[in-house]
């Protein structure tokens, strides 16, 4: 084996070598296997030396061809991108808390913008860290020589404690030494630090201190639709089809299809995947059910509960969502305990059961949406409706919890707006942080929301024909400006009503 390359950071320093199998090999993997690499000898003094000149490669080359494999190998641009460069470029970021729920993609991602955007990523997954970095940095101390002695250990390149180095502490949520030093490691080091898990539900616990004012947050979700579009390059397609009708037929046709699938396997990245490869919507449901099997088994080894509790829960959950009268959401706690107890292998109380709920919002699986009472802005009763934040997910729930068919096309259309309006509702494009609906005198409306201008509009999702009387009720007691009907359907305006395409709800926002 040979050395081809030497490689150098930008400040001009040896942190290793590229060998002739292609890899890049730190100083220390180097000394290591020094008998092995036939062109490279140690001196007594333990400086690495060519016996021929080397070609020198920038460490950011390594950087940037690490980047294009992890691109190669997970294709999808994501949103995310942005808002991650928008949080470094800003000069007085803290250190960001990066959410959302397993299998999403998050660490993915954060390499992924690591490698593009700094010189050094340092990846720590506390979950199964062999390099020990409870002990040798958060125990013996955060400063430089702790980092360069754990990423001498880890092999990797030299710690540089500077704004070029990107610091990320995976499954934060399992170590609460890690989580409770992060204002330290901010104080004591220059690199950037992002914290990222998937049950950060976990940090509720007493032991974890709250770092305020030193944390920012960021939640990542599944695909959205508009970039589940993008995976098929019809997002031009999206953003610029007219929502009223006046656009090719073909247009509104694509697009629909797209709806059609996304609505039945939603956004997780390996769904998708598995989607692009055999385009088959049952093999794609198959990976839903492996998600929806991790996420009850992982839960519960965490609250130390039954894996049982939690598929009776994501069940209840949707038995709930398909209940026709479903009024103001009053008793959803006792309501989805009494069908959690229709299983006989289980016998829960209310407490389990919010316990439960508790920790799949925190999970970042399910996602409350809020009442305002008689559609009054300052009225508002809390976590009212449970709706799930993937398509995929409440459709594969509604399949093996045998809701009717027209009950469960209803369902999907409404999580689909749920989910697209969350997301606006997170970006702050819309005010408060979470989705609402809202009844008055026996009318009930699925969606109220008002934009940043206070201009108010009432959403009524429709698989068919339906009533609009909701609607021109809100709006004739003056509760509403905007009345928006969101079906499959070309769109179009009519006494008032904005019919659009289900599929561009988020568009309306924009």
């Amino acid at each position: 084996m040979k050395a081809v390359r030497r490689v150098r950071d930008s400040g001009n320093n040896t942190v290793g070598f590229l060998l002739d199998d292609g890899n890049f090999y730190t100083l220390e993997m180097i000394k290591k296997n020094i008998n092995v690499i036939e062109n490279l000898t140690i001196t007594k003094s333990g400086v690495i030396r060519s016996k021929h000149k080397l070609q020198i490669v920038m460490y950011k080359a390594i950087s940037r061809k690490i980047y294009t494999t992890l691109s190669k190998q997970n294709p999808f641009a994501r949103d995310i991108q942005k808002d991650l460069l928008d949080w470094k470029n800003d000069p007085l970021h803290k250190v960001l808390q990066s959410e959302g729920s397993r299998q999403i993609g998050k660490t993915t991602e954060l390499l992924k913008f690591g490698y593009k955007n700094y010189e050094y990523v340092i990846y720590v997954n506390l979950a199964s860290d062999d390099y020990n970095f409870q002990d040798l940095v958060l125990s013996s101390g955060i400063h430089t020589l702790s980092m360069e002695t754990y990423c001498r250990q880890a092999n990797l390149p030299s710690f540089v404690n500077n704004k070029n180095t990107l610091l990320i502490l995976d499954e934060i949520q399992v170590s609460p030494k890690a989580y409770n030093s992060v204002r330290s490691i901010h104080h004591n080091l220059k690199c950037d630090l992002i914290v990222t898990g998937s049950y950060l539900g976990q940090i509720l616990n007493s032991e974890y201190f709250q770092p305020a004012g030193t944390v920012s947050y960021l939640e990542m979700t599944p695909l959205s639709f508009g970039e589940f579009c993008r995976v098929f390059d019809k997002e031009d397609v999206l953003q610029n089809i007219d929502m009223y009708g006046d656009s090719d037929d073909k247009d509104y046709q694509k697009l629909l299809s797209l709806y059609n699938v996304y609505r039945q396997i939603g956004g997780y990245p390996e769904v998708v995947k598995t989607y692009l490869r055999t385009r088959s919507i049952e093999k794609s449901l198959k990976v839903v059910d492996n998600l929806m099997t991790t996420f009850s088994n992982e839960s519960a080894v965490y609250l130390s509960k039954e894996p049982l509790l939690f598929r009776a829960v994501f069940k209840a959950v949707a038995q709930e969502m398909a209940n026709e009268k479903r009024g103001t959401g009053a008793s959803l706690i006792g309501n989805l305990t009494s069908i959690v107890n229709q299983n006989r292998e289980l016998l829960v109380s209310k407490k389990e059961v919010m316990t439960a709920i508790q920790w799949l919002i925190h999970s970042g699986i399910i996602g409350y949406c809020d009442l305002f009472v008689e559609g009054n802005f300052q009225n508002i009763a809390y976590a009212r409706r449970i709706y799930f934040r993937d398509c995929g997910l409440v459709n594969y729930i509604l399949n093996s919890a045998m809701i009717p068919k027209s009950s469960a096309e209803g369902l999907l259309s409404e999580t689909f707006v749920y989910d697209e309006l969350y997301r606006l509702h997170k970006e702050s494009k819309l005010k408060r942080k979470d989705p609402s609906f809202s009844t008055k005198d026996g009318y009930e409306l699925d969606f109220l929301v008002a934009t940043k201008d206070f201009t108010r509009y009432g959403i009524e999702v429709k698989t068919s024909k339906g009533s609009i009387k909701s609607l021109t009720y809100f709006k004739s007691c003056g509760i509403i400006d905007k009345m928006v009907v969101a079906k499959e359907t070309k769109g179009g305006k009519s006494n008032g009503i904005l019919t659009i395409p289900i599929f561009t709800i988020s568009r309306l926002f924009k």
